[in-house]
């Protein structure tokens, strides 16, 4: 919206002052300001011309305008403070004002001209005009109306108004843009000029602008951009640039890109873009990067306009048209004054083209529209922005290549090393083939590309392939091209391939300790001594470790967040909490701020101990800290409820993770996989997850060896064995055929399937796939060989259980190094995995001297008690009606609960204080379910109640079991009414009150990820439960698997809508079957209170257990008084149980009807 005034300035023939107030309001002007904007600019736009004014318009007093006429380019450059002093420190207060002023008219209302009159015409409009304009005489205005007299301020609140105006000018204020503007208008008014220089008001305005942008008033919108733009407008028309031309006027340059700032966020987009592409190019070579930096503010603002106006596409239209602005979207200048608005405008327009849900359907419908140099504009564009976001930029650089579409190299690098980081090896060295390692010279013959050889070595160090990084860093080094990032990822490369030492010999080599200082290009940095601490963490070596964190220190390097991440995570694989928390506290008092992957290792661990509540508050704390969640971060709270069983939170984060416009959101195989796990442990029906793996091509996903184990796993749950032997065989040829090298097969496929033969009955199977593992040089792991030991140990037979006992000795006195102790976990875990079949299996044939002899072992090998080993103790004494033994191991299964608490309490709050077991879910529920079933089989009914009171008071959450086998014992304790009313009023309650909560509508599209956002329950609602325990117990999977499948036979449309909507069958599942509908009364526990009102009709009391008592006796030595009277009680209480409790009675009938109505030989339901 360029006035007469705005054209005068741009075609550089501004002779004098502005032009008065009422010639910017009179009706041509409005006229012109409505004709269309949509003409192309005159090539002569920017051009200098003669000036034309002759006259009084030149003779006007100096002080009519005073020093905002700048000559000078210098004036611009000055920021410091005297810049001004001589101008804001000269604004006098406010006094009364003389009927004839020499300055402009001020409205008796407002500072500045309102509404219409301050309409800036068409740039095509305003050329046809511009030379009448020039040709007024300047003593044809009208002569001033007198200003009204104001109010006086006091003098403190002139100073803030100076300071204000100082600090915005300057960068540095905090003030609110509102404030800012309010104190711009005042100090305006005495003279009726803006404040200060011109260099310092553009300043300000520029200053102020960007900060409305930023969101410092509120969201940004179109009325924002319109109530601001026409507050820019109307603030530059009585600035006055300079007349010296451009691009030596810096002064100049700068209005006329607040000029094209405000027609953008007015709306008049194509003349703020063809003034942009026009004044990109005026530049003074020797204030080029001041220049560029100021235009750069232009482009963000109108970056920013077309947003909000047409859209991300027609962003993309922008940059790609602005070609020149490009090279600035990497975010890294060479030059440092640019830094701040370079991160600024590549910040900015990174993000608006994220909201680019589909680029690649995006690029498809512009390949008939533009050329190819212009399509691989948009391509190289859309991939930095895919990169940047962490979302898979594949897909477009294979549109790209299928098209012929030229790509530069650099950008096909930077999506192999994407792709590697992202551990899609396949893809990256695929894509790595389509360039060529030599490059054409152009007189002919070729030279070596080091960037090829340097991103091969990148690829190759990635995936651990020390052949490859042997071959391309010998280039590299030969050549003299091997700099310091590459030394590095040589090291990385045997790093990753667990190979510590020999990272430690390579640092030597590298950075060879002598007589002679090596340079600072020459010497080691802190990432190669991270790299060397990482080797060491990736084999559990937490001396070598130690070790070179020393070296580090000593160099005279602090470590960094990603020192500490390196070993928080190696403390994180072998369950070290207490580590951990004191590695965290040590980085705190660092004051070194966690970062989304510190987080996301903390979330993580938090998820294998089953707790999905106290990840979401890791999460929450880390929004709280201004960390920006990535895929990963989201991805690991989904898992955190998949692994507790909270159907309902996995299915949240999905639908987070699958709706594009959320911060971090992307469907990556990793989402996917974890959406299969779901499915897996809910005890889907094999067809249901067979139909989601069909899904990956559609979801533009390949599957790695995660998802077929997953896939093979529900196979083997279902009993299809022959299907599994043929998805493994597909595996291995995707390997073989396809040089797909992420399906290289492991021990945790082969253990699946060879678990899967062994649950079957088919040992000979079962040891052909453990032959299988030895061809193929595959070292079994713990788990294998407690698959093995728990299908032997569980046979009824002797024979199986010695050779149980026979694989444990031989394990246990093998080679020295032992490498199936080498878990993931850690010593300890592996030890505990082994030990535990036979533990168990003991412990059910109640055989309570082998149970204590395998445990003494245990601890003898090296390990500590847990919680799973003292369970099993626990277990067996009840069985043998050993109580005393039971009250002697409750007190460390107790002690340690609340330490397993605690040690979360310290990962989610960072701090400790009183023991909470609110957290502590299945762990702690299963020992207390056996102590309450050991107390009241032996008599001891306080402290039954004792036991259950303290552990409420420290915030254990009670599952369903925990409740039934409280009905049992109050049974037990002769407390009849009491067991109907928890029926009655708590497991029917929190049935009905989850059937409520799963009836209501899926959010689709959640605003988070987080089930804590959700609204809180509504009053009278019983407090919140945890999710019951999954379904990780493989036999037990399996008959739920057999069950869901005879359930769901019949069931249509789960397919259907499962193509479309990955999470629907999970939800659908979640819903439909009350296998996992686990709030329900047991069926051991409505026999037994059927068998309760029996008795009770038979006019019999229900007596307390008492230990030793010979309960025939006693009642046969009742007289017939006493007989009479516990009749009749028997009755009252028969009634009052019937009018209290009427759906438990109703429940026990049904169930009773069942029960003698059902088939013969269908197993009884005694979960």
């Amino acid at each position: 919206m360029l006035e007469p005034l705005a054209a005068s300035v741009l075609n550089s023939i501004l002779p004098s002052r502005p032009l008065a107030a009422h010639i910017l309001s009179s009706k041509s002007a409005f006229g012109m300001s409505v004709r269309s904007a949509n003409h192309v600019l005159p090539h002569d736009f920017f051009t200098p011309h003669m000036s034309g004014v002759k006259g009084k318009g030149r003779a006007l007093p100096e002080h009519e305008h005073g020093a905002c006429s700048s000559n000078s380019s210098e004036d611009v450059l000055h920021s410091k403070t005297d810049l001004f002093e001589s101008e804001v420190a000269s604004v006098p207060a406010p006094k009364a004002l003389p009927t004839r002023q020499r300055t402009r008219r001020i409205s008796a209302h407002k500072a500045f001209a309102p509404g219409v009159d301050s309409h800036i015409p068409s740039l095509r409009m305003w050329m046809r005009q511009v030379h009448q304009v020039q040709r007024r005489h300047a003593s044809s205005r009208p002569a001033v109306v007198e200003m009204p007299r104001h109010p006086t301020p006091p003098p403190d609140q002139w100073h803030v108004w100076r300071k204000t105006f100082k600090d915005v000018s300057l960068g540095r204020s905090s003030v609110s843009p509102e404030h800012a503007w309010q104190a711009f208008e005042a100090l305006w008014q005495p003279q009726g000029r803006p404040p200060g220089p011109p260099s310092a008001a553009l300043a300000f305005l520029a200053n102020l602008t960007l900060a409305v942008l930023q969101g410092q008033e509120g969201n940004l919108s179109q009325d924002v951009l319109l109530h601001w733009g026409k507050r820019l407008q109307t603030a530059l028309h009585h600035i006055d640039p300079g007349v010296q031309d451009m691009p030596s006027n810096l002064v100049r340059v700068r209005w006329n890109g607040l000029v094209l700032a405000s027609l953008a966020m007015l709306g008049r987009l194509e003349e703020a873009m063809e003034g942009c592409a026009m004044l990109f190019h005026q530049v003074d070579e020797r204030h080029k990067n001041a220049q560029r930096g100021q235009m750069l503010q232009v482009y963000t603002v109108l970056v920013l306009s077309v947003y909000h106006y047409r859209g991300a596409r027609a962003v993309l239209d922008l940059l790609t048209e602005h070609a020149w602005v490009n090279k600035y979207l990497t975010g890294s200048p060479h030059n440092p004054v640019m830094v701040p608005e370079v991160n600024r405008f590549a910040k900015v327009s990174r993000s608006v083209l994220s909201g680019i849900t589909d680029p690649v359907s995006c690029l498809q419908d512009s390949l008939a529209v533009w050329s190819k140099a212009r399509l691989s504009m948009m391509g190289s564009l859309l991939v930095r922005v895919a990169s940047s976001a962490k979302r898979n930029a594949y897909p477009i650089i294979r549109l790209l290549q299928r098209e012929s579409i030229p790509v530069p190299d650099e950008i096909v690098f930077q999506v192999v090393k994407h792709l590697a980081r992202a551990g899609s090896f396949d893809l990256a060295a695929q894509l790595l083939l389509s360039l060529s390692p030599q490059i054409a010279r152009s007189q002919g013959g070729s030279r070596p590309r080091p960037d090829y050889h340097s991103t091969a070595l990148f690829l190759a160090s990635r995936s651990g392939d020390v052949a490859m990084a042997d071959k391309h860093y010998k280039f590299l080094s030969q050549h003299l091209r091997a700099d310091l990032d590459d030394k590095a990822t040589y090291m990385h490369a045997y790093a990753v391939s667990g190979k510590p030492a020999r990272v430690a010999e390579l640092f030597d080599e590298l950075f060879p300790t002598g007589p002679d200082h090596p340079s600072k290009q020459q010497r080691p940095n802190i990432v190669h001594y991270t790299t060397v601490i990482f080797a060491h963490a990736q084999v559990g070596d937490l001396d070598g470790v130690n070790v070179w964190l020393g070296k580090l220190s000593r160099a005279g390097l602090r470590p960094d967040l990603h020192v500490y991440s390196i070993i928080l995570q190696s403390f994180a694989s072998r369950g070290d909490i207490e580590s951990m928390s004191t590695l965290l506290d040590q980085i705190r008092q660092n004051n070194v701020t966690l970062n989304a992957v510190t987080y996301t290792t903390l979330i993580s661990t938090l998820a294998e101990r089953q707790d999905p509540i106290a990840a979401e508050r890791i999460y929450k704390r880390a929004i709280d800290e201004g960390v920006i969640p990535d895929r990963a971060m989201i991805t690991a709270i989904m898992n955190a409820h998949v692994e507790a069983g909270s159907w309902h939170g996995a299915i949240r984060a999905f639908d987070y993770l699958n709706t594009p416009e959320r911060p971090g959101a992307a469907l990556t195989i990793e989402v996917f996989n974890t959406l299969m796990k779901a499915y897996v442990l809910i005890g889907a029906p094999f067809r249901i997850v067979a139909n989601l793996f069909r899904q990956l091509g559609a979801a533009k996903l390949r599957p790695d060896v995660r998802t077929f184990a997953l896939l093979i796993q529900s196979a083997c749950d279902s009993g299809f064995m022959d299907i599994a032997e043929d998805l493994y065989k597909e595996m291995e040829r995707l390997h073989t055929q396809e040089s797909q090298t992420s399906l290289r097969t492991n021990v945790y496929i082969l253990t699946i399937m060879m678990r899967g033969y062994l649950h079957l009955g088919r040992r000979l199977k079962a040891k052909g796939v453990l032959d299988r593992m030895k061809e193929l040089g595959v070292q079994p792991n713990a788990i294998t060989y407690a698959s093995i030991m728990k299908a032997y140990s569980e046979q009824t037979t002797e024979g199986g259980t010695k050779v149980a006992e026979d694989l444990l000795k031989s394990l246990m006195t093998g080679s020295e190094s032992k490498p199936w102790l080498q878990l993931e976990r850690g010593r300890r875990i592996a030890l505990e995995t082994v030990f535990r079949p036979l533990l168990n299996a003991y412990a059910k044939k109640e055989m309570v001297d082998e149970v204590e002899r395998v445990h003494r072992e245990m601890m003898d090998a090296g390990t500590a008690p847990s919680l799973g080993s003292l369970t099993a103790l626990l277990d067996v004494y009840r069985r043998t009606g050993n109580i005393q033994a039971v009250r002697e191991v409750w007190p460390e299964i107790h002690r340690l609960g609340l330490e397993y608490t605690r040690q979360n309490s310290f990962l989610s709050a960072g701090q400790s204080g009183a023991p909470s077991l609110s957290g502590l879910g299945i762990v702690m529920c299963i020992p207390l379910s056996i102590y309450i079933d050991a107390l009241s089989a032996a008599g001891e009914h306080p402290e039954v109640a004792h036991v259950w009171k303290a552990l409420k008071d420290q915030g254990l959450l009670f599952d369903s079991h925990n409740w039934n086998h409280l009905v049992t014992a109050l049974v037990r304790a002769g407390e009849t009414h009491r067991a109907f009313d928890i029926v009655e009023n708590v497991i029917l309650k929190y049935q009905a009150q989850a059937r409520q909560q799963q009836g209501r509508e899926r959010d689709v599209h959640p605003s988070t990820p987080l089930t804590l956002d959700l609204p809180p329950p509504e009053e009278g609602d019983l407090p919140p439960t945890r999710p019951e325990a999954p379904l990780h117990n493989a036999p037990r999977r399996a008959e739920i698997v057999e069950r869901s499948t005879k359930r769901l036979r019949n069931v249509s449309g789960l397919e259907e809508r499962g193509a479309q909507d990955f999470a629907h069958p999970l939800h659908m599942l979640h819903q439909m079957s009350p296998v996992w509908n686990t709030w329900r009364p047991h069926g051991a526990t409505l026999t037994l209170l059927g068998r309760v009102l029996d008795h009770l009709r038979s006019g019999n009391l229900i007596q307390p257990v008492r230990p030793n008592a010979d309960v025939a006796f006693e009642q046969a030595a009742l007289d017939v008084e006493e007989l009479r009277r516990r009749t009749e009680a028997a009755g009252i209480i028969l009634g009052g149980i019937y009018d209290a409790f009427p759906r438990t009675v109703q429940l026990v009938r049904e169930y009773e009807i069942m029960k003698r109505s059902s088939q013969r030989g269908r197993p009884e339901d005694r979960s």
